[in-house]
């Protein structure tokens, strides 16, 4: 599933102050599934919320290990993140669109950023950089954060504002990674960068 944002997840006509005073970041869990399929079957134009939950079991989401910008009042959900253990080699075309690259991924630990889904009210006030570092020390096991973005999505130079870089695009998307802070980065990317173009089937 491609990562999007989401225009408005709870339908109650409050601004942006009103929705900040009583806002929370907390863990998500299992029992979160049902709200969490119903707005990804909505904000993706899924056909139902079984399709939403179809690919949250494939994926292998760890609902345990997720976020959501909740109202501490009642609970309404303003936004989540949903990770995943699902490694960008099978989450991509990346082994047939370059296998070398694929293979030199597929060394690290990787956590998929299934879902990133933040109500409208909310972008611009740093609530998706507490999202993304609520779950901190669970980050920390894994080598690489990866999330696909769809082409025609306005959010790439936001991941990127995240510290997110492109790994490799095809046309209908793009996909990016954060690595662990204790990691080269700069000589990852450099054999990325040398590997990127060798094999690309999509050129």
């Amino acid at each position: 599933m491609m990562i999007d944002l989401c225009n408005i997840l709870v339908d109650n006509g409050l601004t942006k102050e009103e929705i900040l005073q009583n806002i929370e970041i907390v863990s998500t869990s299992y029992e979160d599934a049902p709200k969490i399929t119903e707005l990804l079957a909505r904000c993706f134009d899924l056909p139902n919320q079984e399709t939403a939950l179809r690919q949250l079991i494939y994926s292998d989401a760890r609902l345990d290990k997720s976020v959501k910008a909740i109202d501490k009042r009642n609970g309404d959900i303003y936004g989540f993140l949903l990770f995943s253990n699902f490694p960008i080699h099978v989450g991509s075309p990346l082994l047939h669109l370059n296998p070398r690259l694929g293979e030199f991924l597929m060394q690290f630990r990787q956590i998929n950023g299934h879902s990133f889904i933040i109500d409208e009210r909310l972008r611009g006030t740093g609530i998706d950089k507490k999202m993304l570092y609520l779950q901190k020390e669970f980050l920390e096991d894994y080598d690489m954060i990866w999330a696909a973005v769809e082409k025609d999505l306005k959010s790439h130079t936001y991941w990127k504002r995240l510290g997110f870089k492109e790994l490799f695009k095809i046309p209908d998307a793009s996909f990016y990674a954060i690595f662990n802070k204790n990691l080269n980065e700069d000589d990852i990317y450099s054999i990325i960068n040398d590997l990127k173009d060798e094999e690309n089937h999509y050129k």
